[in-house]
């Protein structure tokens, strides 16, 4: 029985190590502002297909820092660059078209 738990463990611990050694997924879309919550860093886009990232939808994002932030308004159209790590999106850059 301990020979088993330890195999086991010793597969869990294999698996995410695999897993947090691998590099983030990186895209650019374009899209609209559909929202700006400053207090929680974060920014809800409707954008089109990001290749390799993700389909078109409305979604929000983290910023990865909150200044890219600064002068943006509902409405305003952007291109950005975004990043997957694991399950989570981070916008790492945002400029006005």
């Amino acid at each position: 029985m301990k020979v088993r738990i330890r195999f086991a463990l010793a597969a869990l611990a294999l698996v995410v190590a695999a897993c947090q050694g691998s590099s983030p997924v990186r895209g650019t879309g374009e899209g609209k502002v559909v929202s700006i919550d400053a207090a929680h860093a974060e920014i809800t886009i409707e954008h089109g297909d990001i290749e390799g990232v993700m389909k078109a939808m409305t979604m929000p994002f983290t910023v990865s820092d909150p200044r890219l932030l600064e002068g943006l308004a509902p409405g305003a159209a952007i291109e950005f660059d975004v990043e997957q790590r694991g399950e989570r999106h981070f916008v790492t850059a945002i400029r006005r078209r």
